[in-house]
């Protein structure tokens, strides 16, 4: 049975009865009970009240707020907390009222051991004497509560304060008070008013009529719809609760052996893509809007402002469909989304009724659907099911039979001198020079060839120098593929960069894709034509016309267009790892039988994503080459089928020490002679940013990562889902304005990234950068991967000011997946800035890492983090111990 306060499953029940005996055990039930009877024990009881007041000395006027949960608040700028000398005081009094008998004090303490937090009394005869303190009616007493801190920090810090009491009859009892003192920025972030959400679950009427739009349907679209005899087996997740029992038998056969293998490739995979399908369409059907305006936009598009863009909630895309009546109409008009913004999206191809409705009657109330768009999804079951019928399924299972299958004659291997390689410095690297000479040569015999590429090895110059030689060493017609349009984009530049000619190079781009971030010296190779008024016409590119080019970059979901029309000699798929299987094949589906595959991608950084947690049950996250090099003729790492690169062009050592050693077995080397000298990465920045006089000293030995403590309960805007850290953003602002003033060390806003994992703390962070800083580029960690800037500052978010939670209670989210992190702490060349709550951080052993990293460099600045040791905890325990909480120590738990 699971331990639901330690996050602990036992194996078996003799280790469950051991587990709750252990000092963790204990330390998590003590805060539990307290946590329990919190709502009780801060109250005024038996005559006995407790107040607490601000003390100390200050021409401010300071007053806090006192609530009903027992919890003095307090809130000061960082200049007035410099004016008390980062010193605060506060009386607590406490008073006997006349109409009841004598009590005792029997303890007052902190409950939580805190260096900058401390408790003395005046008359000096209780606290320090460990003597009980009697108050007869009307008598009151007073204790002080002190917050010393070295530094200026923009943090909260809050005080659990208790007193125990007891009666002439012997009766105990306790009263609990927490001290709130919040030092902020003067400015704070504005909330936005919370509106009433426009969105329903509520389905349409059966018998609406739709009228399409005239946008045209893409290919196969219709042939891999969701089997009706499978519908409600999909949506029930293939549970168990679903009735018709042999429609799921027909369904698990499908899908034995459970994993992806051979034999069972194409239902396996068509499966995992119909669960996630229902997913989606379940999770758009939240979001169905009711009694909403447009706007009619010249010219002929009309505008609806949709809350929760931000977040992807809901998740829409360029070239999706959405559904458009009067409302509780029972007409309705098709439309095609053309533009994606923040919180508004542009809706183009409506009927002319729809639109001139809405010119016409502008306050006219509306309803919206989202149509889930399953023009991705049937091209993936097209890839996929053509990877089946081409045969090319069989290498995609290699076994050790190939590994040691007699290889060719070295003699009829292809040698490439140095003169001879475009890329000098891809020559002199010895794991890129194997691998690109590897994939010249074939030597995976029909297998996928993986060039595996850590953080900032080269893993792209390595895949396009390999295209260059075998465009140069023969005849090959060429495909080169990315997830994402931003990486196809920059494949085509860099081989433009190596002379590829416009009747050598073709950039196919879709008409969904976003043109703005096209490069100029881009469209010249690709199918895109700018008219004179600067307006752009993506055209359509025939599998013929692609034939006359050696060279051909598009999108996987692009390349599943020309399946069984367009068969490439070679397949090179970059950020293989990102995507998923299913994915992939739109673009090995165009390889017949034995042409060659040529992966290139880090399983250890970010990978698929599923709307469906059944689907991430069966593997569905697992790419294709992580898949892989789980197998033989990679994992007994043979150069022949995969080359690990293993010199890092990217970070200062002391950034790459932490991933190196969690994630590459130590075997990464940096070599970037830049980073590692770069002055940035020797200056301790929180002094500069938090402007303390104290620690100016700001040259180190190696400053190259730092982190900085700021303790701030993490929030949500509205109704929003997404989390963000007012503190947290005030950080993040200081140093990069500390950044660019970095005196000697020439730090431009266009050289700093801020990464932050909530989309909500982005556009916050955009907001407060925007009039200063705008250069500044501030995005999710998977806008990041593949991305690099000089300077990281990554903000966390998660938070939590209570220091009496018990471990299960601290939230870490997806800040806690290890492929995040490592993609999150990679991205930073010379400086990585970590911003969060140590406290929730370190129930992760990755983060409690970079954080004991960090103090060791002393570059740790904020507020002091109280490492939860096996001291600390009993210390703890101790102390709730005198509170006598629990009255039945047998309660089960």
């Amino acid at each position: 049975m699971r331990c639901q306060l330690c996050n602990f499953r036992p194996e078996d029940d003799e280790f469950d009865e051991f587990h709750k005996g252990s000092a963790e055990h204990r330390f998590n039930w003590a805060l539990y009970l307290f946590n329990n009877k919190r709502e009780t024990i801060c109250k005024n009881r038996r005559g006995v009240t407790v107040r607490v007041m601000f003390a100390s000395s200050n021409s401010y006027g300071f007053s806090g707020e006192f609530d009903k949960q027992g919890r003095y608040s307090l809130g000061l700028s960082p200049e007035m907390m410099r004016d008390q000398n980062n010193h605060l005081q506060f009386e607590c009094l406490i008073e006997n009222s006349e109409k009841h008998g004598p009590v005792i004090i029997t303890y007052a303490g902190i409950l939580y051991p805190h260096s900058a937090m401390s408790m003395k009394d005046p008359p000096n005869n209780f606290l320090d004497n460990r003597k009980f303190v009697q108050l007869n009616p009307g008598a009151k007493y007073k204790i002080m509560v002190m917050l010393n801190l070295e530094d200026t920090i923009i943090s909260n810090f809050k005080i659990p304060i208790y007193f125990a009491f007891q009666t002439e009859g012997k009766e105990t009892f306790g009263i609990a008070r927490s001290i709130v003192v919040g030092v902020y920025d003067s400015v704070e972030t504005p909330n936005q008013e919370m509106k009433k959400s426009p969105f329903t679950r509520k389905p349409w009427e059966n018998d609406v009529q739709v009228v399409p739009c005239g946008n045209q349907r893409g290919a196969f679209e219709g042939i891999f719809e969701i089997p009706a005899e499978y519908s409600k087996a999909l949506k029930y997740g293939l549970d168990k609760r679903y009735t018709q029992y042999d429609v799921l038998q027909q369904i698990r056969r499908k899908m034995h052996p459970d994993h992806l293998t051979k034999e069972n490739y194409a239902d396996f995979l068509s499966i995992l893509l119909w669960l996630d399908e229902v997913a989606c369409t379940i999770g758009l059907s939240c979001y169905n809007m009711e009694n909403v305006n447009l706007e009619y936009v010249d010219p002929d598009k009309l505008k609806l402002e949709v809350p929760g863009l931000a977040e992807k909630r809901p998740s829409v895309i360029v070239g999706d469909t959405i559904e458009i009546r009067i409302h509780k109409d029972h007409t309705a008009y098709q439309g095609v989304i053309t533009m994606v913004a923040d919180n508004y999206v542009l809706i183009g191809d409506v009927n002319d009724i729809c639109l001139n409705h809405v010119r016409n009657f502008p306050d006219i109330e509306m309803d919206v659907r989202f149509v889930l768009g399953r023009i991705n999804y049937e091209r993936m079951h097209q890839g996929v099911r053509q990877v089946v019928l081409n045969n090319y399924v069989r290498h995609l299972f290699p076994d050790n039979s190939l590994a040691t299958a007699r290889r060719r004659s070295i003699a009829q291997d292809i040698e490439i001198s140095r003169n001879e390689f475009y890329n000098r410095d891809v020559y002199i690297n010895e794991e890129q020079r194997t691998a690109v000479l590897k994939i010249v040569n074939n030597s995976s015999r029909g297998a996928p060839y993986i060039v595996y590429g850590p953080p900032g090895t080269g893993k792209t110059m390595t895949l396009i120098e390999a295209i260059m030689q075998l465009k140069r060493t023969s005849t090959k017609r060429i495909l080169v593929c990315a997830p994402a349009n931003a990486a196809c984009n920059m494949l085509a530049e860099k081989l433009i960069e190596y002379d590829c000619t416009e009747k050598e190079l073709k950039r196919v781009m879709s008409k969904t894709a976003e043109l703005k971030s096209l490069h100029p010296a881009l469209v010249p190779y690709s199918n895109v034509l700018l008219n004179e008024d600067g307006d752009a016409d993506v055209l359509p590119v025939t599998a013929e016309e692609l034939t006359r080019y050696r060279v051909v970059v598009m999108t996987l979901i692009r390349a599943g267009m020309y399946t069984r029309q367009y068969h490439p000699d070679v397949v090179f798929i970059d950020e293989a790892a990102q995507p998923s299987e299913a994915e992939v094949c739109c673009a090995i589906g165009l390889l017949l039988d034995s042409k060659q595959l040529v992966l290139g991608g880090d399983p250890k950084q970010l990978g698929p994503v599923s709307n469906s947690k059944v689907c991430q049950k069966f593997g569905y996250d697992q790419s294709i080459v992580e898949r892989l090099m789980a197998r033989p003729p990679y994992k007994s790492k043979n150069a022949d089928f995969i080359t690990m690169l293993k010199l890092s062009y990217r970070s200062h050592p002391t950034i790459l020490r932490l991933p190196n050693e969690m994630f590459y077995e130590g075997l990464l080397k940096t070599v970037s002679v830049l980073a590692g000298n770069d002055p940035v990465a020797r200056i301790f920045l929180y002094p500069l940013a938090t402007n303390n006089a104290k620690r100016r000293k700001r040259d180190c030995v190696d400053a190259a990562i730092e982190f900085c403590s700021v303790v701030a309960k993490e929030r949500r805007e509205g109704r929003s889902p997404s989390y963000y850290n007012d503190r947290e953003l005030q950080m993040v602002v200081r140093y990069v304005r500390a950044l660019v003033a970095l005196p000697g060390a020439d730090v431009k806003p266009s050289e700093i990234g801020v990464i932050t994992p909530y989309i909500r703390q982005v556009y916050k962070i955009l907001d407060a950068l925007k009039r200063d800083f705008s250069q500044v580029e501030v995005g999710t960690t998977e806008a990041f991967q593949g991305r690099e800037k000089r300077v990281i500052v990554l903000s966390t978010v998660r938070s939590q000011e209570d220091l009496l939670l018990y471990d299960s209670k601290y939230k870490l989210g997806f800040v806690k997946n290890e492929k995040r992190f490592n993609v999150a702490i990679t991205r930073a060349k010379s400086k990585l800035i970590v911003v969060g709550n140590p406290m929730v951080l370190a129930t992760d052993d990755k983060w409690l890492r970079l954080i004991d990293a960090c103090q060791n460099l002393g570059t740790y600045g904020g507020a002091p983090f109280v490492r939860r040791t096996e001291e600390v905890r009993d210390d703890i325990v101790s102390r709730i111990d005198k509170l006598h909480l629990e009255k039945d120590r047998k309660h089960r738990h």
